[in-house]
């Protein structure tokens, strides 16, 4: 992995212009020296906006631009909420100071406002919000906004990623068939990681416990991260001879698992071979699959007794107060654990929802007599 050197030249590109911009300020430059300064404003502006031009985004800040494209006076902001966050204790900087570092008068900073707006690219991608997600306040220039946490992990991925070429000439990514089962449960396990980041940056405590501006949308790069895996994943199974023999794939055809119930199964299945724990709270699970709060309450339906999982035995729960399961603990069926792992039993040709008709059946006896007497029947 080697950084990149277009990002770093438009980096510093904008710390250079942002400088020179400082410097026009000063009341104590001469009338020539301000007017040369002006002149390099404007062959660096113009440098920055053909090096953007230019520059193949890769990554989490790829998507945000098909999106919302960004025009030099956003990646100027984005570069000084970025020296911010890297610089400094306190990442959040008022409205007035972010545009006052990088435009002269303050009839500009006035005029450029609407960078800071809701609806603007910067953030509108969620790429600068406001600190605490606080409430839209009435003045933007009294505001203090943050790189929002998408923002840096974007930044990031550009500085450590590969090597970038245009589009035309990268090569296609090599997707392989899976060797196995246990290797799709590896690539599930992945997928379930990134939910679980997806849900502590949706959930966080402290912003729960805050009220916050709807038009931020946390885990938004995340949730694109997932589609890509998921569409990965189906890829390799379509190249995948006899990937309809995988355990994962039957269970997930057989009791017609949505990619939700199969996060929710996987979360267990791990949980208990690494920590050895087989219990997770409902509202954990829900949490983990959930991208909103309205689609937290909505995915109440995940655990209900009529969904698949609970209906195919795979998801048990054992509420604290009666009719509340959000209130308890799941665990999963006793066969599912073996049936994932692909552990070896001695009827290995049962199928698991044989299994359950027979767990029913013996359930239901009173004595021996009627299972000889069904026995001499069939």
């Amino acid at each position: 992995m080697k950084s990149s050197p277009e990002l770093r030249k438009l980096l510093d590109t904008c710390e250079a212009l942002q400088q020179i911009r400082t410097k026009m300020t000063d009341p104590d430059v001469s009338k020539d020296t301000r007017t040369r300064l002006r002149q390099q404003s404007k062959r660096k502006t113009e440098q920055l906006t053909r090096d953007l031009k230019s520059y193949h985004f890769s990554g989490p800040l790829a998507e945000v631009m098909e999106s919302y494209p960004l025009a030099p006076d956003h990646f100027l902001i984005l570069s000084v909420m970025l020296q911010r966050q890297m610089r400094c204790e306190n990442p959040a900087l008022e409205g007035r100071l972010i545009l006052a570092s990088i435009f002269e008068s303050a009839y500009d900073v006035l005029a450029k406002v609407d960078l800071l707006h809701p609806e603007s690219p910067l953030r509108a991608s969620g790429l600068v919000v406001l600190e605490n997600d606080e409430e839209q306040p009435e003045d933007l220039l009294e505001a203090r906004f943050v790189l929002s946490e998408e923002g840096l992990e974007g930044f990031r991925y550009e500085i450590v990623g590969a090597i970038r070429v245009p589009n035309a000439q990268r090569p296609p990514r090599r997707e392989d068939a899976y060797s196995g089962n246990r290797e799709l449960l590896v690539d599930l396990r992945i997928i379930h990681n990134l939910y679980q980041l997806r849900s502590e940056r949706i959930f966080n405590e402290d912003r729960w416990n805050r009220l916050h501006n709807s038009n931020y949308e946390p885990g938004r790069t995340v949730d694109g991260r997932i589609r890509a895996c998921w569409e990965r994943l189906r890829n390799r199974l379509d190249k995948t001879p006899k990937a309809g023999m995988f355990p994962a794939v039957r269970m997930m055809r057989e009791y017609s698992l949505g990619e939700e119930e199969m996060v929710m199964t996987v979360h267990l299945l791990f949980k208990e071979l690494f920590e050895g724990n087989a219990y997770a709270d409902i509202a954990e699970l829900l949490r983990l699959v959930s991208r909103s709060e309205t689609e937290l309450i909505a995915n109440r339906r995940l655990i209900g007794e009529a969904a698949p999982l609970r209906k195919s035995d795979i998801l048990q729960i054992e509420p604290m107060l009666e009719g509340r399961p959000l209130t308890g603990e799941a665990h999963l069926g006793d066969w599912v654990v073996n049936y994932l792992f692909g552990a070896a039993t001695s009827n290995t040709n049962i199928r698991p929802d044989e299994r359950i008709d027979w767990h029913v059946y013996l359930s239901g006896m009173d004595d021996t007599q009627g299972f000889f007497q069904d026995l001499d029947a069939n």
